[in-house]
């Protein structure tokens, strides 16, 4: 599974609310360094989802809006979306293990 990054706010809502199934909303900041080593952590657990999850990326600091709409007051923190409806969440770096478990709770 590819993990997509937000190019417009517009595109939030094909690739997140009008989706079928699990998606995970990265919100992250190129200035957090857990921002970064968390990608591949996420990328992980995505696939290991059956069906895989969709992995979205939003770089808080191009899209505030997003941002505030989602009350992130900090990155990394990643929302866990299922067919278009927010589920849970999760602040701070997490790891692939810790992140599976979360999702079979979800699925």
């Amino acid at each position: 599974m590819a993990v997509e990054t937000l190019d417009t706010e517009a595109a939030f809502t094909p690739h997140v609310l009008h989706k079928k199934g699990l998606v995970i909303v990265d919100f992250w900041a190129p200035w957090c360094e857990g921002g970064g080593a968390i990608v591949q952590e996420i990328e992980g657990a995505a696939a290991a989802c059956t069906p895989p999850a969709a992995v979205l990326r939003v770089n808080v600091d191009q899209f505030p809006g997003l941002a505030a709409a989602y009350d992130i007051t900090a990155v990394p923190t990643l929302l866990f979306f299922k067919d278009g409806h927010p589920l849970k969440r999760i602040i701070g770096y997490t790891t692939q293990g810790e992140l599976e478990k979360f999702l079979s709770t979800l699925e």
